[in-house]
């Protein structure tokens, strides 16, 4: 497959790492980037199964699961800004997972698209991904990892379970007192399964004292200055405060306070319609942020009472 993918998309595909030691493969993972094929992924697909004779696939979202000489081979198509931070993520089986555990206890959350701040507004119904940084070698940095050693490779999973015990932020908790998601994921994830039973034989006991999440957000906009975390925060603070201003005076929960027969799908029409009073959704946020609540109410019993004629003149 490596020999056909070099000549095929050369610099647009990745195989996620594994230790030295590692004895088989359930499947094998590719990432590929169709930017830098330079081909739409769907032409690209009939191109591979077509060259390599692949019969049995599957498209389900971005993953493109095929079998190819009796192995599941799935590609795993990204863009650009993520390809590596991608390879780096699904490389050395569960690791990424074990990574992400660390962060969590920060506000911060490592995937795909490397590290991200997890913004959460006070009332806890809203959250949104910051991002902080798709370089690898940063975030091992910031968490106390020897990225050379990464850079190197395992030559086992031990090895690889020592890399990230050694973090001066690991600790053991989320693992001796597991979460129900940690709980599933060892069931269905052997790496992780094998890491639990590699805490307890050897007798980790390591634990850090983290603070409330929240109070990390200063050392994190620090250590990674090119993010402008608080400036991207301070944003969202705005954005909520501007939907607070607006929901306060102009809600289906204000507009049913003053008009109770507007329920359900009528309510949803009645929004629709008062809104398209305005060439724009902006001019209708600036009516109402720059209007006195009376006055926008005013104008939501005169629409309602407009409304009404005409249905009855129709009828």
């Amino acid at each position: 497959m490596r020999t056909y993918l070099d000549a095929k998309i050369p610099d647009a595909y990745r195989i996620p790492r594994y230790y030295a030691s590692k004895a088989d493969f359930g499947d094998m993972d590719i990432i590929v980037c169709p930017t830098r094929a330079g081909k739409e992924w769907a032409t690209l697909r009939q191109e591979i199964c077509g060259e390599l004779g692949i019969t049995t696939y599957k498209v389900e979202g971005n993953v493109f699961s095929t079998v190819y000489q009796n192995l599941q081979v799935d590609f795993f198509t990204t863009p650009e800004e993520y390809f590596e931070s991608t390879h780096n993520y699904l490389s050395f089986n569960d690791l990424g997972n074990l990574i992400g555990r660390i962060c969590k206890r920060f506000n911060l959350k490592y995937g795909e698209q490397g590290l991200l701040y997890v913004y959460r507004r006070e009332a806890g119904n809203y959250s949104k991904d910051i991002g902080i940084t798709t370089d690898f070698r940063r975030i091992c940095t910031f968490l106390g990892l020897n990225y050379a050693i990464w850079e190197a490779g395992f030559d086992s999973l031990e090895q690889l379970f020592e890399w990230v015990i050694a973090s001066p932020y690991f600790s053991v908790a989320p693992y001796l007192n597991p979460s129900k998601i940690v709980e599933k994921r060892a069931k269905h994830r052997t790496t992780i399964e094998r890491f639990l039973t590699y805490l307890i034989t050897h007798g980790i006991q390591k634990q850090y004292l983290f603070e409330e999440k929240e109070a990390y957000l200063n050392e994190i906009s620090a250590f990674f200055p090119e993010a402008h975390l608080l400036t991207h925060i301070a944003n969202e603070q705005a954005s909520a405060l501007h939907t607070t201003q607006l929901q306060a005076k102009f809600s289906g929960k204000h507009i049913v306070s003053l008009l109770p027969n507007l329920q359900g799908r009528d309510l949803g029409l009645f929004i629709i319609t008062f809104k398209q009073q305005f060439v724009n959704n902006e001019a209708f946020e600036a009516y109402i942020l720059a209007e006195p609540m009376f006055v926008i109410d005013k104008k939501i019993h005169l629409l309602y009472q407009q409304i009404n004629t005409a249905q009855n003149e129709t009828k």
